[in-house]
Parts: C-alpha cells; structure tokens; sequence
C-alpha cells in the first residue's frame, strides 16, 4: 500500500480551512508574493504532515490504526510569522470494516485532523 500525505489530505485540510474563512486558495508556493497579492491573501498555511498506521496484529494488513497530523506555520501576506495551529486526527478500523475499503483507517484519521483542525483555527485569537 502506498499513499502521498500531501496530496491525500490536501482537500481534508482545505475543507477546514474553508468552513473557517470565506475564501480559500491553494499556492503552489508559500514564498509567491506576487500570487499572494493577487489572490489578496490575508494569511497563509504552510502545512507540515506527519502520519503513522500500526496494528495490533502482525497479520493485519493494511493497518488497523491511523494517524495524521498536520503542523500549519501560518504567516501573513507579507510573510511575517503570525502563529502556528497543529491537528492530530486519529482512525480505526478493523477488519471486517474494511476488508473492501483499505483505507478506511486513513480516512477516518483524515476526517478527525481536519475537524481539530477547525477547532483549533476557530480558537486562535490571532486568526480572527
């Protein structure tokens, strides 16, 4: 089984980020002030994702327990740090749940991570 953090929790993350704030927009670059200015950016998440899966049994496949974080350093527009927000979501799954949905665990950890991940933004009082 192979997955790519990034890509696979990037709309999870946007999603978050767009029941906090009226308009969202994805960068290619976190460094590209001239996209910044023109999508007249207010702040900007530059997310860091760690995941790490485990089952209890080394017959287990694929993994029982998922879990994905995401770390947002988040600066301004002009690129000056304003705060950090951090998300850690936590899925399970056990076999007879996801014999035909291998990634159900992740799924989960996704869904959870990105409802912290509103709390957390919603609480930050610098992101107001």
């Amino acid at each position: 089984m192979s997955y790519f953090p990034y890509r696979d929790l990037e709309k999870a993350i946007r999603a978050a980020l767009r029941s906090v704030y009226q308009d969202v927009t994805v960068l290619a670059s976190a460094n590209d002030a001239e996209a910044i200015r023109k999508a007249d950016v207010a702040y900007v998440f530059k997310p860091e994702i760690t995941t790490a899966s485990s089952s209890p049994s080394p017959f287990t496949w694929p993994p029982t327990k998922f879990t994905a974080e995401v770390a947002c350093t988040v600066t301004d527009a002009s690129g000056t740090p304003v705060t950090q927000v951090k998300a850690v979501g936590q899925g399970a799954a056990e076999f007879d749940e996801f014999k035909s949905d291998f990634s159900l665990s992740a799924r989960r950890a996704a869904a959870d991570m990105a409802q912290k991940l509103v709390e957390e933004v919603r609480k930050n009082d610098k992101l107001r």
